[in-house]
């Protein structure tokens, strides 16, 4: 996996640096992303390290940390790296009230008893004259978070848009035949009208959209429908 490929996934796991194409993500690459990450000259891809791992519990996507991390030796830097920001990022994750991962937990509580608090500190050091804040990792989890609550507002106020466009036509259909029901919605749109459709529209539709309009019949309907 090359930087760009890194950045590009990054982008698709709630981390984006520029805005990505949508690919397929599976744990496997998932795997490769959180190590290419532990290997980073650059501190903000390091930073991802736990929006990645928020990302996936997010979506289901179960990762086999065990696996990730008997890709190097018991002594090696780079699995000293990983342990590190899995450890790290995992706490980060209890403390802002997120799920994790499946498969994240038992290797966790490893990793505690080898490490213990690792956010106690100011920085990780990941070897090479290489570091990262917990701070902005702690921050970068938090943009992650304000992020999705953004997102999601949105798709909720695209369902309610939804709801509602459902409830007009139910009602509309209710009350008017297919033709008419057409030109008012054309009409709501702002769409023009032949000659002759204005002249039914305002000779026929009109008249009930009046009709409906009224205070004292409206008064009447809502007084009906609650008995």
């Amino acid at each position: 996996m090359n930087k760009e490929e890194l950045i590009t996934a990054l982008g698709e796991l709630g981390y984006p640096l520029f805005t990505p194409e949508k690919g397929g993500l599976n744990s496997e690459k998932v795997l490769d992303v959180l190590d290419k990450l532990s290997g980073s000259e650059d501190s903000r891809l390091i930073e991802a390290f736990p929006v990645v791992l928020a990302n996936c519990a997010h979506r289901g996507i179960k990762l086999d940390i065990r696996g990730l991390l008997s890709r190097y030796g018991q002594r090696s830097q780079r699995r000293a790296n990983l342990e590190k920001l899995i450890l790290a990022s995992s706490d980060l994750l209890a403390q802002e009230g997120l799920d994790k991962p499946e498969g994240l937990d038992g290797t966790v509580n490893l990793l505690r008893v080898k490490s213990g608090d690792l956010l106690k500190e100011k920085v990780l050091d990941l070897g090479k004259h290489r570091s990262v804040s917990t701070e902005r990792l702690r921050n970068a989890l938090r943009r992650y978070v304000i992020d999705l609550e953004r997102s999601e507002s949105v798709r909720e106020r695209k369902k309610r848009r939804q709801l509602r466009s459902f409830q007009l036509e139910l009602h509309l259909s209710t009350l008017f035949p297919p033709k008419q029901k057409e030109l008012i919605l054309r009409k709501l749109k702002g769409d023009s009208l032949s000659k002759t459709e204005q002249e039914y529209y305002s000779r026929v539709v009109k008249k009930k959209l009046e009709g409906l309009a009224n205070s004292e019949l409206r008064k009447i309907a809502l007084a009906l429908t609650k008995k």
